[in-house]
């Protein structure tokens, strides 16, 4: 299942694009981030590149501002504040779908070291420090359901895949976010606090 959204973009695109003469804008706490834009759309879900050529598992940056993947063999870094988000559609549900064109930069060698350090990879389930497990379950055939367990509560089916292959969990330094792959889409994120 592809993403749709209400506004055409291309986010895949922004790795063609020469690195020269785009300025990478600071980060700014009174702009706004991932965890206030994703209260304006009203999502937990978050497509944050949207490329079907994303090789190995997501990596947090040690304060979670910064969600990394390698890209055809190079490392890309996106930024996740003074960004925006659009409204899009995912497995029936509403999503929000990164927009900022000049959120992405490469990653350097020390910094995906230091990315490394703190981005604990598991291929289909992850457990919160406050006992949550979620899981990217295999059901049937190709189908993987994106299944969420709070300590005590009974397991809550958020969506399954129409044989689309997701996978490669990696909760986020401070524990807010949890990354993974689907490979028709790209990189997400859904909030878990």
């Amino acid at each position: 299942m592809r993403i749709t959204t209400i506004k055409r973009t291309c986010i895949c695109t922004l790795i063609f694009i020469a690195f020269s003469g785009i300025g990478i804008a600071q980060n700014n706490p009174d702009k706004p981030n991932l965890g206030s834009e994703m209260k304006r759309l009203k999502v937990e879900t978050v497509l944050i590149v949207n490329s079907q050529a994303i090789d190995e598992y997501p990596l947090w940056s040690p304060n979670s501002d910064y969600i990394a993947c390698n890209i055809e063999g190079k490392g890309y870094k996106f930024r996740l504040s003074d960004i925006e988000l659009i409204k899009g559609k995912w497995h029936g549900k509403k999503i929000g779908v990164l927009s900022t064109q000049d959120a992405y930069s490469p990653l350097t060698e020390s910094e995906q070291k230091e990315y490394e350090k703190v981005s604990v990879f598991n291929a289909r389930e992850v457990v919160t420090a406050d006992g949550t497990k979620i899981e990217l379950k295999q059901t049937d055939g190709f189908s993987i359901s994106l299944i969420v367990t709070k300590k005590d509560e009974s397991p809550k089916t958020l969506w399954t895949s129409e044989g689309e292959n997701c996978h490669s969990l990696v909760i986020s330094p401070d524990g807010n976010y949890v990354a993974y792959l689907c490979e028709m889409n790209g990189l997400l994120v859904m909030k878990i606090k």
